[in-house]
């Protein structure tokens, strides 16, 4: 748990920096426990903070390595991710309604992070923001050939004699059509 004591921001914000292993955040283990990437260096976070009134705004940047395959061509890549965030924490306040007042948004719709008590547990949010650099479909190189469908070449490092079949020859008819003017 990364926690950050309220008293410890300044009326003129504070400066963070950390450097955590990828194994500290579950879902970033789990990524990693799946084969699906390896956290080659940790997560280094650089973060500001400020507190106007009962709000705790972040500005942050995160940095990380790691070591993925091509989508495409299966190749193993290494890729620096940096990333810049924004986050706002708020007082979570307990109110009930009643039937006839007007309910009005919770914390979470309006993309406000609610904390109680006198500290802020970090860990979620920062794991969050690693999850959302993570690239969807990484590639090698963006003219990445892949791998050749009949035998499995990759097409970045050899040409193959194989025949590219044409995908949804409807229209193929068409070809032969002459049309004289």
């Amino acid at each position: 748990m990364l926690r950050l004591e309220l008293d410890e921001i300044s009326p003129g914000g504070i400066v963070r920096e950390y450097s955590i292993p990828a194994e500290d955040f579950p879902e970033l283990k789990h990524l990693a426990d799946s084969g699906q990437m390896t956290f080659v260096t940790p997560v280094d976070f650089s973060l500001r903070l400020q507190r106007p009134g009962a709000m705790v705004e972040l500005d942050g940047i995160l940095s990380v390595t790691i070591q993925e395959i091509c989508g495409r061509c299966l190749a193993e890549l290494e890729t620096r991710i940096t990333s810049t965030f924004s986050l706002t924490f708020t007082a979570r306040k307990e109110e009930e309604y009643g039937e006839e007042e007007e309910v009005e948004l919770q914390a979470e719709e309006l993309g406000l992070i609610p904390y109680e008590g006198d500290w802020i547990d970090l860990s979620e949010s920062l794991q969050e923001q690693v999850i959302i650099g993570l690239p969807i479909s990484p590639l090698c190189k963006e003219d990445c050939l892949g791998l050749c469908a009949e035998c499995g070449a990759n097409l970045n490092e050899t040409s193959c004699a194989c025949e590219k079949k044409v995908f949804n020859n409807k229209f193929a008819a068409l070809k032969k059509l002459k049309i004289d003017s």
